[in-house]
């Protein structure tokens, strides 16, 4: 019982919740010895060690065992500027995808593509996975990454020949974003001067705090627009907007040139409406984000997206802005010249968001769309193998299959449903499905790292750390038990 209890503390230095897994196995004596049996920091470092061992021997069986995999990959600079390689892996495990915490590599020196590559390249042989089995690598756009002649993505692309390269959704989203026209980008100018004007110093960030509370404000805080942050922009116009007069009031009090601004309703009103077509934005951007996505899912959502601003774009030329409540009800109080000056702009800017877009999301004829419908089909546009295409009209014309095929996800169906009967068919589906859409995870690997490895505990390896924080795996405890480890060392 020690043995497990020691597992556990050292798992819940990881991760708070650990304890919870093993209170339905110990009785409540046990259970309160977690919190009181003392370990030293040694122990404590070798059981974090053990359960890293065992939840990384799991995930490479379950690979192995998968047969294909997909890879993403980003790197981060921790607090002691150190270049540190994050990489999750996608994967087939029980009939089901399965997207795990892969490993983390630090880079001594340099961050190049041939640093990368031959970190990647030495992991994947010592844990005897080959580079064939790799079918995607997802990426962001960065140039260590993607570039031409000396990036990651062609050195991987060079030694696993079936794989392909997805430039992740959300990296070409932000960019894609920016079309903002002129008139835009100045509006949106102005407000990041204001917003530094109150915050460039902690006397005129206390003092309009304290404004805000003597008139009641919800918020009492602007924010700093940061062109990283992906959700940045719709954040600090909300924010701006709905503190529209607190922040025309302290300007005023501070005699500051940008208070004139606030008299400027067709100013004021261009504000709110990119306020609003940025949380339009930033829905989409949430909604790509999370677990289990696959890229007919995101590549519809960015149509979707497309059509919407296209159909905006039209009730604009119509006077209608109803589509947009805070635009709109500080568009209803200009006059002719004012809602004119604004229609413009809104134009502008829809246009060249769509424009911006459709460079970045370009509409492509795939012909692939038979494993997102087998059942409706042309199948002279599946662009199969005879056999294949000869396999795919059986499941079509199956309407048990058809049924099970509206009560499961589409890699379930695809992975589970029908991979015993027409596997050939299946596996071919399984590989376009199984790639990353997005790099998101790595904002949760980034924060975790960033938690664990502080200006106080700088010198931390945290290899086996991380990957106990990160990774869904269960440690297997009863395993690591087995082992007959003592809970510490003799003193």
């Amino acid at each position: 019982m020690d043995f497990l209890i020691s597992y556990t503390i050292a798992e819940d230095l990881i991760l708070p919740a650990a304890m919870d897994m093993v209170r339905e196995v110990l009785d409540q004596s046990a259970a309160d010895k977690l919190k009181t049996i003392p370990l030293l920091n040694d122990t404590i470092s070798r059981r974090i060690e053990e359960m890293s061992d065992n939840i990384k021997q799991q995930t490479i069986a379950r690979i192995k065992a998968s047969g294909h995999f997909a890879l993403k990959m980003d790197e981060f600079t921790d607090i002691t500027n150190k270049a540190v390689l994050l990489v999750y892996v996608r994967h087939v495990w029980d009939r089901d995808l399965q997207e795990l915490f892969l490993c983390t590599r630090e880079l001594t020196t340099s961050t190049t593509a041939e640093d990368i590559f031959s970190s990647m390249d030495l992991y994947l042989s010592s844990v005897g996975l080959r580079w064939d089995m790799c079918i995607c690598i997802t990426t962001d756009g960065a140039a260590s990454m993607t570039g031409k002649n000396l990036g990651i993505v062609r050195r991987i692309l060079e030694k696993a020949l079936n794989a392909t390269w997805n430039h992740c959704f959300l990296h070409r989203e932000n960019p894609g974003s920016k079309g903002y026209g002129t008139s835009a980008s100045w509006n949106i100018k102005n407000v990041i001067q204001a917003v530094n004007y109150i915050k460039r110093s902690a006397k005129n960030t206390r003092c309009f705090q304290k404004l805000c509370q003597d008139l009641g404000s919800e918020l009492v805080q602007v924010l700093y627009h940061a062109e990283v942050c992906w959700l940045s922009r719709e954040k600090v116009l909300s924010h701006f907007y709905e503190l529209r007069a607190e922040i025309a009031a302290f300007l005023a009090q501070n005699n500051s040139p940008l208070a004139d601004l606030f008299s400027n309703s067709v100013w004021l009103a261009q504000v709110a409406y990119l306020a609003d077509v940025f949380e339009q934005l930033n829905t989409l951007n949430v909604s790509v984000q999370g677990r289990g996505h696959n890229i007919f899912e995101q590549y519809d959502k960015f149509n979707v997206f497309k059509k919407k601003i296209s159909l905006w774009a039209s009730h604009v030329s119509k006077n209608q802005l109803d589509m947009y409540p805070n635009g709109c009800h500080e568009g209803q109080q200009l006059d002719a010249a004012g809602k004119h000056v604004m229609k413009k702009m809104i134009t502008t800017h829809l246009n060249k968001l769509l424009e911006r877009f459709n460079d970045y999301f370009p509409k492509k004829q795939r012909d692939d769309d038979w494993i997102r419908d087998p059942f409706e089909i042309n199948m002279e546009s599946a662009m199969l193998p005879s056999n294949e295409e000869s396999q795919l009209v059986e499941p079509s014309c199956d309407c048990t299959l058809k049924k099970k095929f509206m009560e499961v996800s589409l890699f379930q169906f695809w992975c589970s449903t029908l991979m015993g009967e027409y596997p050939c068919l299946a596996t071919r589906a399984v590989k376009i499905l199984l790639p990353f859409s997005t790099t998101n995870l790595f904002e949760c690997g980034f924060s975790a790292l960033v938690q664990l490895k502080t200006k106080h505990r700088n010198r931390l390896d945290i290899e086996y750390d991380l990957a106990v924080a990160l990774s869904t795996v269960t440690p297997e405890f009863e395993t690591l038990v087995r082992s007959k480890k003592h809970a510490q060392f003799s003193h």
